[in-house]
């Protein structure tokens, strides 16, 4: 299973926006696993405390990213026609930020 964010060089999302996580869910090389049938999916914001579960579109994550900085942790399980199962979990996956034009920064001569 990969989950392909579109991130910066810092491995960064914009805070408060919208955001599609595409995944991919792939068998192992010589497994006789079939085409995935499910996909389930969690989000946690709080270096998971809690678990929500978020939109999903076609072999996409949708995401409500919150206004504030922070971690955005994944969690997806997805089954095949037979019964086989994969489970993924990734703890603090990306960062979210404020984009830099929206942060105001305070002006040293000031102080």
């Amino acid at each position: 299973m990969r989950f392909a964010p579109d991130l910066d060089h810092l491995n960064t999302a914009p805070a408060g926006v919208t955001f599609a996580v595409p995944v991919t869910v792939q068998p192992q090389p010589g497994s006789k696993a079939t085409r995935s049938r499910e996909l389930k999916g969690e989000v946690s914001y709080d270096d998971v405390a809690t678990w929500t579960p978020p939109t999903l579109h076609r072999s996409q994550v949708i995401l409500r990213h919150p206004p504030n900085e922070g971690f955005v942790s994944l969690r997806a399980a997805s089954t095949d026609a037979t019964g086989n199962t994969v489970e993924q979990t990734m703890i603090r996956a990306y960062c979210i930020a404020p984009r830099a034009h929206d942060v105001q920064h305070a002006d040293p001569s000031t102080r």
